[in-house]
């Protein structure tokens, strides 16, 4: 039932993980070889030529001639992106980004991206539109993120046109088009982006934009997943799974959602969680679902949070461990997740691995009932509440 529901609502998750970050490789020839005239080179960039300086940021951020080190990436990068060197200042900005921890400073992409893009790279508009989707490093801004990604988009950008894609899908920065949606991932789909194949295939999965095709869908999804795009990946094998636009083979649907969660994809580590949790086509193990829902919960999942919650209260397979079941359910009830409140205001109720707390019991279980029926446990709590915690309840 959760794979069911995951690919109904795919759209709407499709950028977590994200989007594939695009990357400049400037209008300069990148040679792809692993020598380069680095004495030359450095002579180059010491004397402020630019093209030289950005080839070796390259260099040293991707290991080509010489052994990768990000810090002397950004320090060529950063003399270039001085001189206004846009392609520079965009992968200046991608490893502030997404580079290391130690390096991380998403106020330092965000100034770097907006240079980039302004000066018109497609990849710093993109990137920077991505950002606001999220509400990273800048305020969230879904008509900031549309202003960015179409940037991206109308400069032809495969990466743009898949993002904007998704923003026609689900109606955010932009009125809901699915024709529109549709038109910007074939396009995309057809530059051989595999977030846009993925997207497509969906989109005819759902009928969304057009007839509902499960072939076409299968065919879409089959590119994106062996490009080892993981929506593209988790999809497929839910098609698998269910039979539809293919012949229906768990094996295989198993295999593709291993892949999707290896490479990070939240809901099929999610998905494998449950799988492995209830023995569904597999032999019940614990421990394996156990392993799948903590990668899912440091990806920020509430529901693997939950479940995993559940097997530690109730000591399956694991041993009972209250205390990181009452923290894992507390976890995910702060972020809204409705059984974490439910599970944990009961817990309140009963003084379980908690100091019993009536009031914060019935604020849970109010927070729960905006998805679920809590009217009994309300009523029933609210008959042993005192005249006091009841209106500090309110």
């Amino acid at each position: 039932m959760r794979r069911e529901l995951l690919l109904i609502t795919l759209l709407l998750t499709i950028v977590h993980p994200d989007f594939a970050r695009a990357q400049s490789f400037s209008t300069t020839s990148i040679q792809k070889s692993s020598r380069i005239d680095l004495k030359g080179l450095t002579k180059k960039a010491n004397s402020g030529d630019t093209v030289a300086q950005f080839k070796l940021g390259y260099a040293y951020q991707f290991g080509q001639g010489v052994d990768k080190d990000v810090s002397e990436a950004i320090r060529w990068y950063r003399m270039a992106a001085n001189y206004g060197d846009s392609s520079a200042q965009a992968n200046l900005a991608y490893l502030y980004e997404k580079g290391p921890e130690a390096v991380k400073d998403l106020g330092e992409a965000v100034k770097w991206y907006t240079r980039a893009a302004v000066s018109g790279s497609p990849e710093a508009a993109l990137n920077l539109g991505l950002l606001y989707l999220r509400g990273q490093g800048v305020a969230k801004s879904s008509a900031d993120a549309q202003h960015w990604i179409r940037r991206a988009a109308d400069a032809k950008c495969p990466e743009g046109m898949a993002a904007l894609a998704y923003l026609y899908a689900t109606g955010l920065g932009v009125p809901q088009d699915p024709q529109q949606a549709l038109k910007l991932a074939r396009k995309a789909a057809k530059k051989n982006n595999p977030q846009a194949q993925a997207s497509l295939g969906i989109l005819y999965a759902k009928g969304q934009g057009v007839p509902a095709d499960a072939t076409e869908a299968v065919r879409w999804l089959r590119k994106s997943a062996e490009a080892g795009n993981p929506v593209g990946q988790f999809a497929l094998g839910f098609m698998h799974e269910k039979g539809r636009g293919v012949k229906e083979d768990f094996q295989e649907a198993l295999r593709q959602y291993r892949l999707a969660g290896e490479n990070g994809f939240t809901q099929a580590q999610a998905a494998l969680g449950q799988i492995y949790e209830l023995g569904e086509g597999v032999n019940v193990d614990y421990e394996e679902a156990a392993n799948w829902y903590r990668r899912a919960i440091d990806q920020g999942d509430t529901f693997s949070a939950t479940r995993l919650g559940a097997l530690l209260f109730e000591g399956k397979g694991l041993g009972r461990d209250l205390q990181e079941a009452v923290k894992l359910w507390t976890w995910a009830a702060d972020r809204g997740d409705a059984y974490a409140q439910f599970n944990l205001a009961q817990l309140y109720v009963t003084g379980t691995g908690v100091n019993r707390d009536l009031v914060k019991a019935h604020s849970l279980f109010t927070s729960a009932g905006e998805k679920l029926d809590v009217s009994k446990q309300l009523s029933k709590l609210s008959s042993e509440m005192s005249q006091d915690e009841l209106a500090r309840a309110q």
